[in-house]
């Protein structure tokens, strides 16, 4: 899994982590320290991308490796966010190979590794904070939602003995 910021912007520097008990404080594992969550909130929804379609060097590598029909994809997070410094960006998952995106029921391997890739973007949202927040159209199409972090919030001093849980 790698989280990329390229086509829509840079994104918010913020990775694995975990809400305070009451829901006002986020504790980035990374910094090791809390920050404060805001009123607002960014909005996320998975997608579908066609590695082909990213680049050059992915259209090359997609058409010299791939035989049969055979495509290479990955699952996108798009968020939309109110804080102004990034008003869109993107987390990326793995890609997997497919001939298409249709229901997967059925297709055996791949089915099993779309799903697998899937669950992998979603499980990397839940740690950095997002929640679950609906479906789309489509049977991978998931929305979430997270409150926008203060981040030059307080630190750990702030939170007192409770840092880091």
């Amino acid at each position: 899994m790698s989280r990329r910021h390229t086509d829509l912007g840079s994104g918010p520097p913020r990775g694995p982590g975990h809400y305070s008990d009451d829901g006002r404080r986020w504790w980035e594992d990374g910094l090791g320290r809390w920050f404060p969550v805001t009123d607002q909130e960014d909005e996320l929804e998975i997608e579908a991308e066609d590695l082909a379609s990213t680049s050059l060097p992915a259209r090359l590598w997609t058409t010299l490796l791939t035989q049969y029909g055979t495509g290479y994809y990955r699952f996108v997070g798009r968020a939309r966010s109110a804080d102004p410094r990034w008003p869109t960006y993107q987390v990326t998952g793995a890609s997997f190979p497919a001939t298409g995106l249709e229901d997967p029921s059925g297709k055996g391997a791949w089915a099993t590794e779309q799903r697998a890739r899937l669950d992998e973007l979603h499980q990397q949202l839940l740690r950095e904070g997002w929640r679950p927040a609906g479906r789309g159209d489509r049977w991978w199409s998931r929305r979430y939602r997270r409150p926008v972090v203060d981040l030059t919030g307080a630190g750990p001093a702030e939170m007192g003995a409770t840092a880091g849980r």
